[in-house]
């Protein structure tokens, strides 16, 4: 019986650390809330039927430069009624970090949801990571850049 309970006990954390914390994580949705609070939820497929841009970088938290494949955050956040102000990007933990529209726009960064043509698991940064074109200017290798470059993003709110 002891042996049963034990093994129980594995398969149980196997099954937490494996499988998503909620709902949301695994049809990997993405809330866009505008700044008059209107939501739009985006599963992978929406995202993916949507224009998309591909930046070849590389970033601090990969080796060598890779492929990242998503949208352009001028393009998604003019179809979500997004103008100006401040961004906040929120992760699956819960960390997030305003960002200025502008420095998103401006730069050409990307809401990627695909690393080197696959989807990105949540163990991979997935399902959607901030990504700037790091190799393209100097400007983009510093702190705050790199503090804007959120992974496992679950929601982008318009704030004023």
């Amino acid at each position: 019986m002891k042996a049963f309970v034990t093994g129980f006990a594995l398969l149980m954390a196997f099954a937490m650390w494996v499988l998503p914390a909620n709902p949301a994580q695994a049809r990997n949705e993405l809330a866009v809330v505008a700044l008059d609070g209107t939501k739009t939820v985006f599963s992978y497929d929406d995202l993916v039927k949507m224009p998309s841009t591909t930046i070849k970088t590389s970033t601090p938290w990969t080796e060598g430069k890779h492929d990242f494949t998503g949208v352009s955050f001028a393009d998604l956040l003019k179809n979500n009624g997004i103008e100006g102000g401040n961004i906040r990007v929120f992760a699956l933990n819960d960390y997030s970090v305003t960002v200025p529209a502008e420095r998103l726009t401006a730069t050409g960064a990307i809401l990627a949801y695909q690393l080197d043509g696959k989807a990105m698991s949540v163990r991979d940064k997935g399902p959607y990571w901030v990504i700037f074109p790091f190799d393209s200017d100097p400007d983009l290798q510093t702190d705050q850049y790199w503090s804007y470059a959120v992974w496992q993003v679950k929601s982008i709110n318009a704030q004023p």
